[in-house]
């Protein structure tokens, strides 16, 4: 349990939620009145400050807070919402939440935010905008389907050439910072290694999962959502089932092992003792794509190529 003076933060696109104690002050999302925020406090003895990650809005506020000398830690969405309602929270709202963040920052334990370097900002960055891309290209799909107008279709048709060169430019912007870059070079390498693991799930991996390498198998599961929670109680025994996690690695890892599970031998047969077992596929799938996760994990950990069990 940390004793240290700490502060909840929610985040917003325009505005965060600053509690201290039960006071929350709201003070504007942009550079200054950040560097107010932080020099206030300082000047309190404030030492930690606990937020959510909100897809991007909260980066500027990790950047200006850390540079002040603020622990900042990562607060987990669906590990708060747990402790919410545990507490027998049921509402919501952005005073709530900057309350909530603070007793969790205080009553549990956490980790700080990743310092990304440049190059890890850029690949992420660039990652996301392939997925954002890649979403526009299939809802465009969709509505071209069902155009009836030549000039709709057509007006359709040149929003999709134009989302798909986004895309080959992102490509190639990524290629370019895994080349310039050793490190992410390195970690590409031994990602890319285990057969049935593509160009595009190894970006992901790069971009999502910087911790790679640094966790426990047991964590590094959890944190892409693919660790079984037990859900037994008395006479009851209920499957086990996985849930939270960053969901661009969960899906990653999934379509990885629906590849392994076609090319890679070692794969074809975990997958066929899980379904000999009486396991349903989905499940068997989930199960190598946790195995997955847990081998690129130690690799990149011992820096070493995988190999192909006997």
């Amino acid at each position: 349990m940390m004793t240290q003076t700490a502060v909840g933060i929610d985040v917003a696109k325009n505005w965060l939620d600053v509690a201290l104690g039960e006071r929350v002050k709201r003070t504007d999302n942009t550079g200054s009145a950040l560097h107010a925020l932080a020099g206030e406090l300082v000047a309190q003895g404030v030492t930690v400050v606990g937020m959510e990650p909100t897809g991007g809005y909260e980066r500027l506020a990790v950047t200006t807070l850390r540079s002040a000398g603020l622990d900042v830690r990562m607060v987990d969405s669906w590990r708060l919402r747990q402790f919410a309602k545990g507490r027998g929270t049921r509402a919501k709202t952005d005073q709530i939440d900057a309350r909530l963040i603070r007793l969790f920052i205080l009553r549990e334990e956490t980790r700080p935010f990743p310092e990304p370097s440049q190059a890890q900002t850029r690949l992420t960055a660039w990652v996301r905008e392939i997925s954002r891309a890649e979403a526009d290209i299939r809802r465009l799909e969709n509505r071209r389907e069902a155009a009836i107008l030549d000039q709709i279709v057509a007006r359709l048709d040149a929003e999709i050439a134009a989302l798909k060169q986004t895309v080959v430019a992102a490509e190639q912007a990524i290629d370019a910072i895994i080349a310039e870059d050793p490190e992410l070079t390195a970690k590409a390498q031994l990602v890319a290694s285990v057969r049935g693991v593509g160009r595009k799930t190894t970006r992901v991996v790069l971009a999502e999962l910087p911790e790679l390498g640094q966790l426990t198998a047991q964590s590094i599961a959890a944190l892409c959502g693919l660790a079984p929670y037990q859900r037994k109680s008395g006479k009851t025994n209920r499957p086990a089932r996985v849930e939270g996690g960053r969901a661009a690695l969960k899906r990653a890892a999934f379509l990885a092992a629906r590849a392994m599970a076609l090319h890679n031998p070692w794969a074809k047969k975990l997958i066929q003792r899980l379904r000999d077992n009486g396991k349903p596929y989905k499940v068997a799938m989930i199960a190598l794509a946790r195995r997955l996760i847990v081998i690129l994990n130690a690799i990149v950990r011992d820096r070493g190529p995988w190999r192909q069990p006997a």
